[in-house]
């Protein structure tokens, strides 16, 4: 047997709402029709990038790899830090594992990956503090050579985070560090799905032209990669980490909590707060503040508003679930409740308005999101594999995508000790 190399290609916000098209373009339908597939994989709750794509990579759940949303919960920060560095992760990855068994790993975008100890890192880093540069930020957490490296080579190609040029750029570094660097491990993310969907909702031309591109994607890769060294002991791997639901109206529910006496807000800020919501799209943690956690009289107080809130028709809420329930389904247990949306609104934190259109809104505008139960059909994703060590031909019913680092790790020989998932024995030779 030959030097093993593992190829992760995650396809943000593609899900088995697309499956159907999918598997009538060329490239995707290849790694199916020659490996394994599961059109029923359930995310992580709630099902953001970066707890999703921890969740791949740990076999845990959110509340056990501690990334239990893209961002920190800072309520005095309308705009918190993203909670990009790996060193947030707990438990081993598979990168880490892949390193201690001597393979040389490339990673290009992929979430809370900034500061991984990599040979090739293109972290997706997020900067939210006006003394912060993106340029600067990026060199400290990922390789700095090969980043200028690549800068220089492709720097041209990209424009911000605009798609599809960001993909087209990431797809050009890769390109080059097979040629060059030829890495045993590649863990690849790209969001042009992602924010198509945002920008032009779930469905239509838009996210079709997306697909195709992202088809495009997967042949380009697999010929690089049979160019640089024999496809025998490499194991291809095609991923989704959520999908998108369509919206019409943002809810605010910190407007609610300050109109009801439990947010203080001075100058525009919130200089104290009871309970506070954290926004996650499709649903929101509701927390209490630490200082008040013994006052029983606040607590019955905050239980009446909140049912009193299950019973607004205007804030969209489908369910409210105990920090016991949001637990039991990964998410942050220390939070005090859990906050699920309708299909069609969303949360954000700010709390100018109680509601607002998502069409005339001149604040965070998504035209589709995330962040729902990962049971919702629309937001249901997949996982394709192929190459050596999986089966051919094999279609697995449902799965979690906590599931497919157990998985992995079992392939590759790695041990990422702890987890929540379990092996897919079914797709493994």
């Amino acid at each position: 047997m030959g030097k093993r190399r593992l190829v992760m290609l995650s396809l943000d916000a593609v899900g088995r709402r697309d499956m159907e098209f999918m598997m009538t373009l060329p490239n995707f339908s290849e790694v199916v029709k020659n490996g394994a597939f599961c059109d029923r994989v359930y995310s992580v709750y709630p099902s953001l990038t970066y707890p999703a794509h921890t969740a791949v990579v740990t076999g845990r759940m959110p509340n056990n790899s501690r990334i239990v949303s893209n961002t920190k919960l800072q309520p005095n920060r309308m705009d918190p830090d993203w909670l990009y560095k790996r060193k947030y992760i707990h438990g081993t990855t598979l990168p880490d594992e892949a390193r201690k068994a001597g393979m040389s790993v490339a990673a290009f975008l992929w979430p809370v990956m900034g500061g991984l100890k990599a040979d090739y890192n293109i972290p997706e880093v997020m900067v939210t503090r006006k003394f912060q540069n993106q340029i600067v930020s990026c060199l400290r957490n990922g390789t700095p050579g090969y980043l200028l490296e690549v800068n220089k080579l492709f720097g041209n190609i990209r424009h911000g985070i605009e798609q599809p040029a960001l993909d087209d750029f990431i797809m050009a570094c890769v390109k080059h560090t097979i040629e060059k660097y030829d890495p045993d491990m590649l863990m690849i993310h790209l969001t042009d799905a992602d924010t198509t969907r945002h920008n032009f909702g779930a469905t239509g031309k838009e996210v079709t032209d997306a697909l195709l591109r992202h088809d495009k994607r997967i042949g380009e890769l697999k010929e690089w990669l049979k160019a640089s060294r024999p496809m025998d002991d490499t194991t291809f791997i095609v991923l989704g980490d959520h999908c998108q639901i369509d919206t019409h109206t943002i809810v605010y529910l910190n407007r609610y909590f300050a109109d009801k006496g439990l947010i203080d807000i001075k100058n525009g800020r919130i200089t104290d707060y009871r309970v506070i919501a954290k926004g996650t799209d499709g649903s929101t943690y509701v927390y209490l503040n630490d200082k008040y956690r013994n006052d029983d009289s606040l607590l019955e107080k905050v239980t009446d508003i909140l049912n009193e809130m299950a019973g607004d028709e205007r804030l969209g809420i489908e369910k409210i679930y105990t920090n016991e329930e949001a637990a039991e389904m990964g998410a942050d247990g220390s939070c005090l409740v859990m906050i699920e949306a309708k299909n069609g609104y969303y949360f954000l934190n700010n709390f100018d308005v109680l509601i607002e259109s998502v069409k005339t809104t001149k604040n965070h505008k998504m035209l589709a999101s995330h962040g729902y139960l990962p049971t919702k059909e629309e937001n249901i994703t997949f996982f394709a594999a192929q190459g050596f060590g999986i089966k051919k031909g094999v279609h697995i019913d449902e799965m979690h995508i906590w599931d497919e680092g157990p998985t992995i790790a079992k392939l590759m020989g790695f041990n990422l000790g702890a987890v929540d998932g379990v092996v897919i024995n079914d797709i493994l030779a």
